[in-house]
């Protein structure tokens, strides 16, 4: 079973840029580039991106294989990864109840 997710990845890091960031993301672990960002000022960038996990990954196994593997390319880096699950988001609805 598949899972719907829209996902971040924030890196610090000296040796892993923006371009390089993406090409992991979307080659290595299978996500779709929605928007990639560079800060002007410092050695921070991301990514975000849309993609599933398959077959009970939890969100926290698949932190762990991004982080291992970024942190591999540089050990100095600090990585953060974000994951919204899209199939079960919180809504509001307003308006006349159409079932009566």
């Amino acid at each position: 079973m598949s899972r719907a997710y829209n996902m971040t990845v924030e890196i610090k890091s000296k040796k892993i840029r923006m371009k390089e960031l993406g090409h992991i993301m979307m080659k290595k672990f299978g996500w779709t580039d929605t928007t990639d960002w560079q800060h002007p000022k410092d050695d921070t960038c991301g990514f975000a991106g849309e993609g599933t996990l398959y077959g009970g990954q939890s969100e926290e196994e698949a932190h762990k294989q991004i982080y291992n593997h970024l942190k591999r390319r540089d050990p100095k880096s600090k990585i953060k990864t974000t994951w919204t699950y899209m199939e079960d988001l919180p809504y509001e609805t307003y308006g006349d109840d159409i079932e009566d």
